[in-house]
């Protein structure tokens, strides 16, 4: 008997982020050229209960915290994702955001993006990322 792999498959991911975050239904567009992704790393705060008749330290664990989701992009000047990243960091105001993965799963979540930066150097490409602060809690779906 063997066993196949039902891994899911990198190529084919898609970031959206909201045309308008107050706009209802939400509307989205794509951020192209996204190269890599990280997400969702943040961890839950000790809560520290500990008296001074406890054997040992204490905890309570806090709020789950998502941390960022940071994405690597071949730099476009005129893409309207990209722009609307880079117009989202410049408002500092909450946005929606969609991801999509090649099976159909994906999130949805609200953040903040905190960066922008673009680099480059000999024998390369413009190169950019964003870095987006998670807040709240992400809704996760399942493939279809």
């Amino acid at each position: 008997m063997t066993y196949t792999s039902n891994a899911i498959e990198t190529q084919g991911f898609k970031l959206e982020i909201a045309n308008d975050p107050e706009a209802s239904p939400l509307v989205y567009t794509e951020v192209k050229e996204v190269v890599s992704f990280n997400g969702f790393g943040g961890q839950a705060a000790e809560v520290d209960r500990t008296h001074l008749q406890s054997p040992g330290k204490e905890f309570l664990m806090g709020l789950q915290d998502f941390g960022t989701f940071d994405v690597e992009t071949n730099y476009l000047s005129n893409d309207d994702g990209q722009k609307k990243m880079r117009a989202a960091k410049a408002s500092r105001v909450k946005q929606h955001f969609r991801t999509t993965y090649s099976d159909g799963s994906g999130e949805l979540f609200e953040g903040y993006v905190l960066s922008g930066p673009k680099s480059g150097g000999v024998d390369g490409k413009l190169d950019g990322s964003f870095s987006i602060r998670v807040t709240g809690a992400p809704v996760f779906n399942e493939a279809p």
